[in-house]
């Protein structure tokens, strides 16, 4: 135990690495559905846990700054659906806001009206039986009255990140220092760029940010007015996957295409009031972050690594311009 880090469990707890602990905890990933006001609601969330086998209870918490959380609260029943391995793509299509994000799925109203999810198992059916404060979140207790059981593989959230249990248990061997691959440019890059942003890219949707919608919008902050041929090659985006995103994000208010006077063909990508309110707390976020990360070098060894990023990118730019 002297080797372990000891955080203090004062009120001047940091919130990043406060998150990074918790997030050590490995927990399952369910989908939690109600009806209020005619309305159908529903979220991801891994705050799930049994109370009490008599009478059965169980509880969850739903976050006061969710579009949810007030209806949530009002309702008076909720069923909450254990999602399995294969549903990474549900768990965030009801993770993100503002979508119908009960389109195109199958579901009818169970017992306590509250909309069940075809074709999901385990699901507990549960009346509110409690409603309490807890910070940031209001904790929901409820009574399960009626509950569908299925053994399934769960899917589970740690570190930030959906995962799956591999029965094999499968661990990346150690390799020898004149390995090949502790020694190859490229993989040594692409693992350091994967450790270093799984982690916060796993935090955009609380900002409501998907990563291609973060790439665009912290892009457009640094540079106005960019054509997308060049936000494409500063997002490291494909120009026709982004043309999709670019769509939904001026939908929802993101930014705006612009016709250049000159040329009314070439069109221009600016951010909006809300596009910028949006990535400002994501962008200190991410600057925190890296601080923490780089906590372990000195000054000197992070100005070099930068440094070094820099020197690989400039040179990169500068080769194919001269082929050109």
């Amino acid at each position: 135990m002297a080797d372990d880090k000891v955080a203090a469990a004062a009120p001047g707890v940091n919130a990043v690495p406060f998150r990074q602990a918790l997030g050590q905890f490995p927990t399952g990933v369910t989908v939690v559905t109600a009806t209020h006001g005619g309305h159908l609601v529903g979220m991801t969330a891994n705050s799930f846990s049994s109370v009490s086998l008599d009478p059965p209870l169980v509880l969850w918490s739903v976050a006061k700054s969710s579009p949810s959380h007030d209806p949530f609260v009002a309702a008076d029943a909720f069923a909450i659906h254990f999602l399995g391995a294969d549903h990474g793509e549900l768990a965030m299509r009801f993770g993100k806001r503002g979508s119908d994000k009960f389109a195109d799925i199958t579901h009818a109203p169970g017992v306590t009206g509250a909309p069940l999810i075809e074709g999901l198992a385990p699901i507990f059916e549960c009346k509110t039986w409690a409603r309490y404060p807890g910070g940031d979140h209001t904790i929901l207790v409820g009574e399960v009255v009626r509950f569908v059981e299925r053994n399934h593989d769960p899917l589970v959230f740690h570190s930030g990140e959906l995962r799956r249990i591999d029965r094999a248990l499968r661990r990346a061997p150690k390799l020898a220092s004149n390995s090949f691959a502790r020694n190859y440019l490229s993989y040594l890059l692409a693992r350091a760029s994967f450790n270093v942003s799984r982690e916060f890219h796993a935090r955009l949707k609380d900002w409501d940010l998907t990563v291609p919608e973060w790439r665009v919008l912290a892009c457009l902050m640094d540079v106005e007015g960019l054509s997308v041929g060049e936000l494409a090659a500063m997002a490291l985006m494909k120009q026709p996957g982004l043309t999709k995103v670019l769509d939904r994000m001026e939908r929802d208010g993101l930014l705006q295409r612009k016709s250049a006077a000159a040329d009314r063909r070439r069109v221009t990508l600016h951010l909006t009031a809300r596009g910028r309110a949006r990535v400002k707390p994501a962008q200190a976020a991410a600057m925190q972050h890296e601080a923490e990360l780089l906590k372990q070098f000195s000054d000197d060894e992070r100005a070099t690594i930068k440094y070094a990023l820099d020197l690989l990118i400039d040179g990169r730019m500068t080769g194919k311009m001269a082929d050109e």
